[in-house]
């Protein structure tokens, strides 16, 4: 069972201990997480929101049954404005029941490439601006030896042509739950992927739980509780490191009680970023 801590137990409490993240008091409840509420502001939560939908029902990332869904329902709800920063209803997209590993339900998603936020990603422009800060999270890693050879000829081409978006280093994941979409517990596949994870929570409210399954590895930070919740308020970030990402599941409830509220039961959309493993040190998947 979950119970709440307070702020000054959390310091003094065994690593075995239950506790609640009170974000809104900057706090984290585990030193390998970090929690920024009011990371946006409301026109950055509102330019972000506005494109990330777009590029979730672009059609090249929709089918024809979800395209003319959508259209049914614009037709029934004219008043609906795509650039209000809103989600439309349920009922006006069609929904992944599944994810192929079992682990989401009621949900859509895509990576994001290079290019894909179109002309509106310009240097100077608003969504330009509100990347940059959510790209900011999770900074460039220090150049390699094998890099810096190469470093003069880079900077002179990236002198003439605007940055990538999402930067090459990051892996950037938009994650649409639905009103009763849920994650269910879960450890991320590392083969790709490296050990920080960082989300920026755009929509309803949601908790996050975490439980810890097996030891942290030598050298890895000890502390902290073995079972505790944060609340990904609207508009808020955090940021995932070792031993959570791999020594804890982590889940994202449909619903849940916060400080006697009841939370969840509303459409979210997460983007998540991750840092990318160079080729040469990515694990082959075992056979």
């Amino acid at each position: 069972m979950i119970t709440r801590t307070s702020l000054r137990s959390l310091n003094t409490s065994s690593s075995k201990s239950c506790c609640r993240c009170y974000s809104q008091r900057r706090a984290s409840p585990h030193p390998s997480l970090v929690t920024i509420p009011s990371f946006l502001s409301p026109e950055e939560h509102k330019v972000l929101l506005v494109h990330s939908l777009r590029l979730l029902d672009s059609p090249s990332r929709t089918s024809a049954a979800a395209r003319k869904l959508r259209r049914q329902w614009v037709k029934a709800n004219p008043g609906w404005d795509p650039t209000s920063g809103e989600f439309p209803a349920d009922e006006a997209t069609l929904w992944e029941e599944g994810h192929f590993d079992g682990v989401i339900r009621g949900y859509r998603e895509t990576l994001v490439r290079a290019g894909q936020w179109g002309d509106e990603a310009r240097p100077g422009s608003s969504l330009a601006s509100a990347l940059d800060k959510v790209y900011s999270l999770l900074p460039p890693p220090p150049p390699s030896s094998s890099s810096s050879s190469s470093a003069g000829a880079a900077s002179s081409s990236s002198s003439t042509s605007p940055p990538s978006s999402p930067p090459d280093y990051l892996i950037l994941h938009l994650l649409h739950l639905s009103s009763r979409g849920s994650i269910a517990p879960h450890v991320d596949n590392l083969e790709a992927f490296g050990r920080t994870i960082a989300g920026v929570s755009l929509g309803g409210d949601r908790v996050m739980r975490f439980k810890q399954v097996s030891e942290p590895a030598e050298g890895m930070t000890r502390d902290g509780p073995s079972e505790f919740d944060v609340l990904l308020e609207k508009e808020s970030a955090y940021v995932q490191s070792e031993p959570l990402r791999t020594h804890y599941t982590h889940e994202v409830l449909e619903k849940a009680v916060w400080e006697g509220k009841e939370v969840g039961g509303t459409q979210r959309l997460s983007l998540m970023l991750r840092d990318r493993v160079p080729a040469d040190q990515q694990t082959p998947p075992s056979l």
